[in-house]
Order: C-alpha cells, then structure tokens, then sequence
C-alpha cells in the first residue's frame, strides 16, 4: 500500500522537559509478579503490557493463554476481564466483549486471591460487572472508585497506580473541571516516571491526560518516546500523534500514522482492526493541513475499499470522518453536497449515530454554501432526527456536538436567504458550544470547527478583522490549521 510509506522516520530528539528521564529505544514492559505459576505468570505479563498499550484484542488472547496454563490462575481471569472494557475509549463494548468479560467476572466470583494487591484489582475488575450496575457510565465510575481505592492501598504497585491514573483519567468531567483532575492525574503520572520511566502504561496514561489544548506542552515529552517502548503496537505508535496533532507538528503525525496503520494490517486477522482506521483518519487529516490532497484522497480510497473492517466505533469514526474531511477542508461545497448518503457496507451505522451525523453534517453545509437550500434543509432533518436518537440513548457529548452542527446548517441556511445577523448568532453560538465541549480523543479535529466557519462567513460578510478574530481562536485551539492560516494571510 504506497500511501503508507511516507517520509523515513523522525529523528528522535532528547527530551527537554526537566521532570523526564531520557529512555532508550529499547522495548520496555510492565512487570506483575502473579501467584500463579511460572508459565501463566508469563503469559499474564505478556497481556498486562499489550492491556497498558490498549492493545485489547492481543491482550485477551496472552489472558487466555495464561489461564491455560494454570485454570486456577485468576488474575488471568481479571485480565480477560480487563480486556473486554475500553475505559478511554468512545462507545461501549460489544455484545461479544460484554458476554466475555462477564463470563470471566463470574469466574471470578468462585476464585480468591491471598495476594491483597491481586485481590483488590480483580474485586475492582468484578465491580464494573456488577449486576447491579445501570450504564456503562455507572460501570466505569464503580471500577473506577475499586481501582483508585486499591492503589491507595497497595501504594508501592506500580500497575494498581498506573490503572488508577486511568480510571481518574476515565471518569474525568468535561469542561474546565475536567482539565483540573487531567493535571492532577498528569502530577501522579509524572511522579511515577521519575520511578519507572520505562513503563508503557504511565508514558500511555500521561498523554491522554495531557491530549488537550492547555496542557498540550507537558505531553510533548511522553510523545517523544511512546513509540520507543512498543515500536510493534498500532496503537502506542499511533498515540503520541494526539500530542503531535494538538500542537500541530504534522510530518510527525503522518508518519507516526503510517507506522500505525501499517503495523495494524500486519497484525489483523479475519478483520482489520479499528487500529488502521483510526490511523487514516489521523494521516488524512495531517496531509490535508500541508496540502497534500492527493496523498490523503488516496488514503481514503485505499481505506475503503478494504471490507472486513473491524465493526467498532473506531472504525465508524474513521470511515465516516475521512471521507468528508477532502471536501470540507478543500471548500468542495458542491462535492461536499452531492456526497452520497451511503456509507461503507460492513458498519452497522444504527449503532453509531453521532458518527452518520458528520455525513449529513458535510451535505448541509456544502449545500448551503452552494446555494442548494433545499438539500441542506433535508440534511439538517436528517441531523436532527439523529440528534434525537443520541439524547434518547444518553450519548450527551454527541449530543451536543451534533446540536452545534445543526446550528451551524442552520446559519448557512439563513445566511442563504438573506438574514445575515442571524446566520451571525447561530454560528457564534454553534463556535461557543463545539469549543466549551472540545473535541472527542477518537477525532484529530472536528471535520470542520464551527469557529473556523464563523470565519468563512465573517469574510463573506465583508468583515475581514472580525473573522481575523475567528481564525485565530480556531488557531489557538487547533495551531497551524490550514484554512484558518491561509484566510489570516
């Protein structure tokens, strides 16, 4: 696949930050020693390395073969049911996943440990199976709170620490609260890598904690060596592309992506896992802001025409997104509109609403920019019938995000029949909604912010300094975007 060999890798520059310690290129791995026996205690360290790297498909089969080696062993039991819940992940687990994890949960409940570090993880494992638990919300925050509790406990472990940082990191509030507890988790991780700085979990950990716009700049460290501790896995070669993404450094997510994407193909078997997907979206993306449209157009052909996608929302992500980022990012109004409503067969899209919102999402604003008023009305009740569907199923987030999409339709819509001072205000409040709620870990950008296109129709309108305004507010939030800085030129 041509489009997956780009430039030769960068590189690897000494970290900077004074709180980091340097780590080689060598693979490094977490370190459990189990009461199970020799062979299975192998094997269960095998899964507890590809679990931190949120490798989970590889993970659940090192768990299995760990419990194969000793039926007794129940932190391999714990592990498949660790396996089977992706706590930073968007969606929820899979029939498949849920009947696994709780049939290893139940196994659980028949098995003791005398080890109390072992016996705390695997009481906070079986807590988010609970029975008793109402939503997947409440699952996670019930592990969570077991999770946190057992490394108050065993505070010398450095795995109950490292899953307790992502069980804060889980459970975080949006918002400005949110960026609070991010910090204070990212304190904790950096602590622990002045003890382990080799650990995959704490380096993976921290960059999630700090995949945000303000603390941005204490991730650029972790991201520099992610890639070095588990140079096989998609996913710790894919992640410190968030951190690349958020400052805008974009040969450095293409081929950090490239590696991904082409180290998730060499390691799919009867599906192609989400890993790949995900990878594109991040590579389109990244050759759309330098302008190599050609590269991430072929990307997208090259994703789509493969059929055996693994059907997860990561994947549904990516195969929507990408498509519609090539005339959206390039002002294809006219493209954009005449995107056809079907999507890549082997996605059950029902299951993945917010993820159909961003097609209609592209069709209404294209076809409101190029004065096709009646598409983008049947888009935008397409949008809000799926807005509905969202609220209905508690996704609030997605919720959300689609009411700023629909506000956003709207406001080109108005500004098509004239009513410029109300096309403003939708569009201001469609700006302040989609950047109060910022931008899902799953996405390297929305496929259009709403502050960029605030922009667009403050120059329409003849107003060049206030969408001056705009387009640096989209640049600080999303630096070195290319529409916002050739509109600024």
């Amino acid at each position: 696949m041509q489009h997956l060999h780009t430039k030769a890798r960068n590189t690897f520059v000494a970290c900077i930050s004074s709180f980091l310690v340097f780590v080689p290129a060598i693979s490094a791995e977490a370190n459990f020693q189990t009461t199970c026996n020799p062979k299975a205690d192998q094997a269960f360290n095998e899964g507890l390395n590809l679990i931190h790297n949120m490798m989970y498909i590889q993970a659940e089969e090192a768990f299995n073969k760990a419990a194969s080696a000793e039926p007794t062993c129940a932190m391999a039991q714990w592990g498949i049911a660790m396996s089977n819940f992706h706590p930073l992940w968007p969606g929820t687990p899979s029939e498949a996943e849920t009947e696994r994890g709780s049939a290893a949960a139940e196994r659980l409940g028949s098995m003791s440990s005398e080890s109390a570090i072992e016996q705390a993880l695997i009481d906070a494992a079986v807590a988010f199976y609970a029975s008793s638990q109402e939503g997947y919300r409440a699952q996670l925050k019930s592990w969570a709170e077991k999770q946190v509790a057992a490394a108050d406990q065993h505070a010398d472990d450095l795995d109950a620490a490292a899953f307790a940082a992502l069980a804060r990191l889980a459970t975080a509030p949006r918002g400005a609260d949110g960026i609070k507890v991010k910090s204070q988790v990212g304190d904790t991780l950096d602590a622990l890598h002045q003890k382990a700085p080799e650990h995959p979990g704490v380096i993976h950990y921290a960059i999630h904690a700090y995949d945000n716009p303000l603390l941005k700049e204490r991730g650029r460290p972790y991201a520099e060596i992610y890639d070095k501790t588990a140079p096989s896995a998609p996913h710790a070669l894919h992640m410190p592309a968030h951190i690349f993404t958020r400052t805008g450094e974009w040969e450095k997510s293409i081929d950090l992506n490239s590696r991904s994407a082409e180290a998730a193909l060499e390691q799919s078997k009867d599906v192609v896992q989400s890993h790949y997907a995900h990878a594109i979206d991040y590579m389109v993306y990244g050759h759309l802001q330098l302008g190599n449209t050609d590269e991430a157009a072929g990307l997208v052909d090259e994703m789509l025409a493969i059929q055996n996608h693994q059907a997860s929302f990561g994947s549904a992500y990516a195969l929507a997104a990408a498509p519609v980022r090539l005339p959206l990012e390039q002002g294809q109004w006219d493209v954009a509109a005449a995107l056809s409503p079907e999507m890549h067969p082997v996605i059950p899209w029902e299951k993945f609403p917010q993820t159909v919102a961003m097609r209609w999402f592209a069709i209404g604003i294209g076809a409101a920019r190029s004065g096709d008023v009646d598409t983008a009305q049947s888009a935008l009740a397409e949008l809000k019938s799926l807005h509905a569907m969202m609220k209905e199923r508690g996704q609030g987030y997605w919720a959300q995000l689609t009411e700023a999409q629909i506000m956003s339709v709207e406001a080109w819509i108005e500004l098509a029949g004239g009513g410029s001072e109300t096309a403003v205000a939708k569009q201001a409040a469609a700006a302040d909604l989609e950047d109060k709620i910022g931008k899902s870990p799953v996405t390297p950008g929305h496929v259009l912010p709403a502050r960029e296109l605030l922009g667009d129709m403050l120059m329409e309108l003849g107003k060049p300094n206030e969408a001056a305004v705009a387009y640096q507010a989209t640049l600080d939030l999303s630096p070195n975007r290319a529409r916002s800085l050739v509109a600024l030129q």
